[in-house]
């Protein structure tokens, strides 16, 4: 039998201790939660805060690309790419090209990803034309409806930062997965030492997995962020060179965006760009809390003001 997730386990003890009527319903996925007439529903890692329109922007990563640059926000460029099945209407040969376009302006490295995804999934890395149009054609034939393509940036840290009713709750960082050299082992040794079968790493095409790097060399071995994917969480203060502007770009985000609980991603390039990545209206700490020393009271903390901010 499957073991309960961090979430329902958190969400468990938050209803238990605030004497809120929790009923699983349609089979586990929605929640019912009740104080007397009042009900609210929790499907998945999303809250019902947010508005049908803020959810379907945060949704797709294009809209939301539009709506920040409507409201001069600085984000990270996107380009739409239409599928030829599903919007022929508007599918021309030309939003191939542009994504090409970016590939030449940008020392031949553009990021194709689906504008529903999630947790790094469908999102890749294309470094020369063919490659974009592989790419696009494999995640049109997964029935994806648009793509977007982005310039890839050399990005340092990756921040999240969660955002509840126009305030921030709590900020990270996250390091792109590493491994460290020992002069013995080669990289993909050093890798299935580190990450045994715990997690499943995206290793970049460009690393060498047969290089023994020097003892004590850190080598960076994936260009996503993600926990999931072997990103290490960091945990920062008001010390941090970045945060006062992180944060200031988050709430201008959430803002701009009208969501009420989300978390926002944002990058630090390594020319000390502050960018928005995207923003997420389901919000999931499962991974947050259990590899992060006191993530999981961290994680609770927030999903009981989230819980709180619905009963007001």
């Amino acid at each position: 039998m499957e073991s309960i997730k961090p979430f329902y386990k958190i969400l468990n003890e938050i209803c238990k201790e605030k004497q809120i009527e929790q009923k699983e319903i349609s089979y586990g996925w929605i929640r019912e939660l009740r104080k007397g007439e009042e009900a609210h529903y929790i499907m998945r890692y999303q809250f019902d805060l947010n508005s049908e329109i803020a959810y379907n922007i945060a949704g797709d990563k294009f809209a939301t690309y539009e709506v920040l640059k409507s409201n001069n926000i600085p984000t990270i460029e996107h380009r739409m790419i239409f599928s030829p099945e599903t919007r022929s209407g508007y599918y021309e040969n030309k939003f191939i090209e542009e994504a090409k376009d970016l590939l030449l302006k940008n020392n031949n490295k553009v990021v194709i990803k689906a504008n529903n995804s999630c947790q790094g999934k469908d999102v890749f890395v294309c470094t020369n034309q063919y490659e974009i149009e592989s790419t696009v054609t494999r995640l049109f034939e997964e029935k994806n409806d648009t793509l977007s393509a982005c310039p890839y940036l050399d990005i340092d840290f990756e921040y999240r930062v969660v955002y509840l009713d126009g305030n921030i709750l709590f900020v990270y960082k996250k390091r792109k997965p590493y491994v460290t050299g020992d002069g013995v082992n080669t990289i993909k040794r050093l890798i299935d030492l580190k990450f045994k079968d715990m997690i499943k790493v995206d290793v970049s095409k460009s690393v060498d997995l047969d290089l023994i790097p020097q003892n004590g060399e850190d080598v960076t071995i994936s260009w996503k962020h993600n926990l999931n994917n072997g990103a290490e969480p960091i945990m920062i203060d008001d010390s941090d060179e970045f945060l006062h502007e992180v944060k200031e770009v988050a709430k201008k985000a959430g803002n701009a965006v009208n969501i009420k609980f989300a978390t926002i991603d944002v990058a630090v390039t390594s020319d000390k760009k502050v960018l928005v990545m995207e923003i997420n209206a389901s919000v999931c700490m499962n991974k947050f809390s259990e590899i992060v020393p006191g993530g999981y009271e961290i994680a609770k903390n927030i999903y009981a003001k989230a819980v709180d901010k619905m009963f007001e």
